[in-house]
């Protein structure tokens, strides 16, 4: 049967079972979805986090509990836009392969939904020079360590190395078993943290602050602005998590889904920078591997950072890599023009972490500019907009049910209704619910749920702007005293 904005809510009934009914027949449990944001959020936050936040000393704490918190707080606005837009929008449900970029349509049109696609394509993209970075400095750490600094291949080479290896994988699509390469990865991060926070705690040496930290050297405000940037790139689960939200069983939990997975890792966050900060103050290395002294925990860790890293890499960029095959005609069957085209951005990709071998620097940047807009200013939007669209389907309902009661008030979905429990006589009567709350209350909270997101818009304004200034002014400032990799290939390692 199909359906309208128009149609009467009793008329969707037994669609919504047969949804509901596919939903828990082949969807993902609560559990599930919390392993799938953890395996999002990695191993960053637990060995390249903890840097960024000790050199803004006690601002730290405030700048991470505020960016977290509205980080939580618009994940959970685009769980409810989907919500609503499930509800006035039954096709949207045909659209969820790309999610986000679905909301843009529905609330601002096509034309807004292209660039958003555009941002969401560049976010991921870029998003995954820093795992080749950190896996490929990573691998040099441990083969320096392991043989006793007899061999030291420069990370430059590994990240060619890395990349070329990494190729077939991403030839041959998304994994038909994500389940698995997921909680293999959760397993991945839980390792790193257990190894990592034991290095540190069996750590002896007595390490003094470091005073040529250029953290120490610089304001408070371009420390914050440099942290608000690198939590904004590891705490990113915004596209991912409607990816999630579409495919779960019980879909009004997502709420509760993204608070326990971001405090999964912001726990074993805080605890491996307290020890940090603890054993090593100041002195703390951009990696906390990079601090760790040798020993058989520290190269399990290294291993487990890098494998970790690059298994996430190729998950990740494979929606991508799905999206431009789309838009190129090209078949999602395995064939030749999927490798050339997925070879090429591999190849890209490459060129661009030679270009910029500093992790941090390209975490803030890519963090403060194009992925501070998707999470702390569309998301507000779509849900101030996609509410106002809720209230205008509404009364449209009103309308078509009010038609429906006076020109032809005996048809089957009228008529029946005697029969139907009051409740559902009620909705027909009424798209509010019986246990709505009064008129003036819902006026409120409105009025709040409306200023609050406006207030996060603005915030994610100021802080885009200024975070791309000093990012572009840092990455500026780096190449003019030190050469990437794409001049000299073997540069020492930043650890």
């Amino acid at each position: 049967m199909d359906i309208t904005e128009k149609s009467v809510l009793l008329a969707k009934s037994n669609n919504d079972q047969v949804k509901k009914h596919r939903t828990f027949t082949s969807g993902l449990s609560s559990l599930f979805a919390i392993i799938c944001i953890v395996d999002v959020f990695g191993v960053f936050p637990i060995v390249a986090l903890p840097k960024s936040i000790i050199d803004c000393g006690i601002y730290g704490i405030v700048v991470i509990c505020v960016v977290s918190t509205l980080q939580i707080y618009t994940a959970s606005l685009l769980g409810r836009c989907w919500l609503i837009a499930e509800q006035i929008d039954p096709d949207v449900e045909s659209k969820s392969r790309y999610p986000y970029s679905a909301l843009a349509e529905l609330t601002f049109g096509k034309r807004f939904s292209k660039v958003v696609t555009f941002f969401l394509d560049i976010t991921i993209f870029t998003g995954g020079i820093p795992n080749l970075l950190v896996a490929s400095q990573t691998l040099q750490l441990l083969g320096r360590r392991v043989s006793e600094n007899h061999l030291d291949l420069s990370f430059c080479y590994w990240i060619i190395v890395i990349g070329t290896l990494l190729c077939p994988l991403l030839w041959l699509g998304s994994p038909k078993d994500m389940k698995l390469l997921c909680t293999l990865s959760v397993t991945f991060v839980l390792g790193t943290f257990i190894l990592v926070i034991t290095s540190m705690l069996f750590d002896n040496r007595i390490i003094s602050n470091d005073s040529t930290n250029p953290g120490i050297n610089r304001s408070i405000w371009t420390n914050m602005l440099t942290a608000y940037g690198i939590i904004t790139f590891q705490f990113d689960i915004h596209p991912t998590i409607l990816t999630i939200h579409v495919d779960m069983d019980e879909k009004k939990k997502i709420t509760k889904v993204i608070i326990v997975g971001f405090l999964a890792s912001l726990s074993m966050f805080a605890i491996s920078t307290s020890i940090a900060y603890w054993r090593y103050g100041t002195g703390a290395k951009p990696s906390l591997l990079g601090s760790l002294p040798s020993s058989i925990a520290l190269h399990f860790a290294a291993l487990l950072v890098a494998l970790q890293l690059c298994l996430t890499l190729a998950v990740s960029n494979s929606a991508l890599y799905q999206h431009l095959e789309d838009c190129l005609g090209i078949s999602r069957e395995f064939n030749h023009r999927r490798c050339i085209l997925r070879t090429a951005l591999s190849a890209i990709a490459i060129l661009i972490a030679e270009a910029v071998p500093q992790f941090d620097i390209v975490m803030a940047l890519i963090g403060g500019t194009f992925i501070g807009p998707l999470v702390f200013v569309l998301p507000p939007l779509f849900y101030i907009r996609i509410r106002l669209l809720k209230r205008k389907h509404e009364g449209e309902l009103q309308l078509a049910v009010f038609n429906n009661i006076v020109y032809n008030s005996t048809t089957p979905s009228i008529a029946s209704t005697s029969s139907q429990p009051a409740s559902d006589n009620l909705m027909i009567q009424s798209p509010r619910s019986p246990n709505d709350t009064h008129p003036d209350q819902n006026y409120f909270q409105t009025n709040l749920q409306t200023t609050l997101a406006l207030l996060v818009i603005l915030f994610g304004l100021c802080f885009t702007i200024g975070a791309t200034y000093l990012n572009i002014s840092n990455v500026i400032a780096f190449t003019s005293f030190s050469q990437p990799c794409i001049y000299n290939l073997t540069l020492l390692s930043p650890f």
